[in-house]
């Protein structure tokens, strides 16, 4: 207990520091005081980017702009953890290892190497004693929090909310297996997608502390310059991403939450690449066809019936008064109307609406905040390669193909029967256990 009193001591101390700044810029003062506690806060920082119903929304945008820059372990450590997992049969895994990372990142960092196969490989590893400091940086933020509590419930509530995020996070990307699994599934749901590549796993040598998976060779979408110079089709390579995005999400439900700049590649064939998997979104099925209902509503003008929706799927409380709501949502609506279609950004359009049902004191759905992050990166890289992009024209055929299967009356139809099927297992499944 003592190390996270002495974390503690230090976090106060630097919060004593920092509260000048806070009175001035309290964005700029909270960005520093998460860059200055160390790795784990900056994870923090960058997770809290996305969560703007706990920080609020000018918070989050300039914790958005977090970047890992924390330096590199050294070589000797690189070695040990290598041996530790692999023992010494480590140098005939990789005959070839570079040292000096490619990346280094609050979390872990990323080395090139080539298997005794010749097969290049991105070796990801955990930075040494982060899962300890992780344990550590928790239980210092939830003796914060029983401090503040003294004083404010409302605040004490925020950090407990932000306390429980961390521990989620520790949970999972403390475990290069979970991060493994998720590169696997999206690798499978989008295998036979034109034009979008997730790099294949090499599970025989991952671990906990260790990912290894295909080098990708290609050009970082963060590298503008080199992105403008190359020759290939740019309006093709931005409709491949946006059709991914809807693949991820409305397909499978499943889709890639950290698709900024610097983990997208654009390989030599035209191919985009994804890397980094450890923040991933999941969204059921009932609510991205209530996401993709709404979007259609408000291009009808349909805001009566945006409102039956945002009641049905539980976007706001379910006594909310239905033509009020439509209200709201026509004060969004009509902000677009006579807007060309190709101007409205449907992550803006999204944001409104998280942004509305806050306002109807409804708690922020972090599935969907994920959502309109990676809509937003998705619009941005797509814009940056095709200024004329037009997103809604691109998906509307696609759109159009998937609503028959999904929105249509026959598939709410069959998906009324299959509710009934299951209902009807359940019910037999407790009859049954109730009679034995």
């Amino acid at each position: 207990m003592i190390f996270p009193i002495l974390n503690l001591i230090r976090l106060i101390f630097l919060l004593i520091i920092f509260s000048p700044i806070f009175l001035i810029d309290p964005s700029r003062a909270i960005y520093l005081f998460f860059r200055c506690a160390g790795p784990s806060f900056v994870k923090l920082g960058q997770l809290l980017s996305v969560r703007s119903d706990l920080v609020g929304p000018r918070v989050a945008e300039v914790l958005a702009k977090f970047q890992d820059e924390i330096p590199p372990f050294g070589n000797k450590d690189v070695e040990e953890i290598l041996h530790n997992e692999f023992g010494t049969n480590f140098r005939n895994i990789f005959v070839e290892f570079d040292y000096k990372p490619v990346a280094s990142a609050s979390i872990a960092q990323v080395h090139k190497a080539k298997l005794s196969n010749g097969k290049l490989v991105a070796v990801k590893i955990l930075r040494p004693n982060i899962i300890k400091t992780m344990n550590r940086d928790i239980t210092t933020l939830k003796l914060l929090v029983a401090i503040v509590r003294l004083f404010s419930v409302f605040l004490a509530k925020t950090l407990s909310d932000i306390a429980d995020l961390l521990q989620q996070t520790a949970r999972y990307e403390l475990d290069l297996l979970h991060e493994a699994s998720n590169a696997s599934k999206l690798r499978d749901d989008l295998i036979n997608l034109k034009g979008f590549y997730v790099p294949l796993i090499f599970w025989q040598y991952s671990s906990q502390k260790i990912l290894v998976l295909e080098w990708i060779n290609g050009i970082a979408f963060s590298n503008k310059e080199a992105i403008a110079k190359s020759q290939l089709d740019k309006r093709q390579i931005a409709q491949n991403l946006v059709l991914s995005y809807f693949n991820q999400v409305y397909v499978h439900g499943f889709f890639h939450a950290d698709m900024h700049p610097g983990n997208l590649f654009l390989m030599a064939n035209g191919d985009i690449a994804v890397v980094d998997f450890g923040i991933m979104g999941k969204i059921d099925r009932k609510t991205r066809i209530s996401v993709a209902e709404v979007l259609i509503g408000f291009l009808h003008r349909q805001y009566h019936r945006v409102a039956q929706i945002h009641i049905e799927a539980g976007f706001v409380p379910s006594d909310t008064n239905v033509d009020d709501l439509a209200l709201s949502c026509r004060k969004i609506g009509e902000m677009i109307v006579g807007v060309d279609v190709k101007d409205i950004s449907i992550a803006k359009l999204l944001t409104s609406l998280i942004m509305m049902t806050r306002d109807y004191k409804m708690e922020t759905r972090p599935e969907l905040l994920l959502l309109q992050k990676t809509l937003l990166l998705v619009e941005g890289v797509g814009v940056t390669l095709d200024p004329n992009l037009n997103i809604w024209d691109l998906a509307r055929p696609w759109v159009k193909e998937w609503a028959k299967t999904n929105i249509g009356f026959d598939a709410k139809l069959r998906d009324a029967v299959i509710d009934i099927l299951d209902l009807a297992k359940k019910f037999i499944k407790e009859f049954e256990s109730k009679i034995l």
